[in-house]
């Protein structure tokens, strides 16, 4: 196994941040992260602040339909399942012959 005689540098595919790593230990020794780029306006701040409640109020909104429509939906295929099980009349298949 060949020892690291240097510290060596990463960087963050995602984020983009540089981290230095401790040879010896394999700590992290710092790490700098990129800038965010340049600051916005308040009014901007505020545009992005109702486009993002906006959105999660349309996310729950849709959630709580399918949630509201989930026992109808489960009830209908759970009589098709049963009618198709119903229709095939073979037994169910054993969970031990599929090896």
């Amino acid at each position: 196994m060949a020892m690291l005689t240097k510290d060596f540098h990463l960087l963050c595919p995602s984020c983009g941040t540089k981290i230095l790593v401790d040879h010896k230990t394999g700590s992290i020794l710092s790490h700098d992260k990129p800038g965010r780029g340049p600051a916005k306006s308040f009014e901007d701040a505020v545009l992005d602040d109702k486009k993002r409640t906006a959105e999660a109020e349309d996310r729950f909104a849709q959630a709580f339909r399918e949630h509201e429509n989930r026992d109808e939906l489960l009830e209908k295929k759970f009589k098709e399942a049963f009618e198709k099980a119903e229709k095939d009349g073979s037994p169910p298949p054993h969970p031990f012959e599929f090896d």
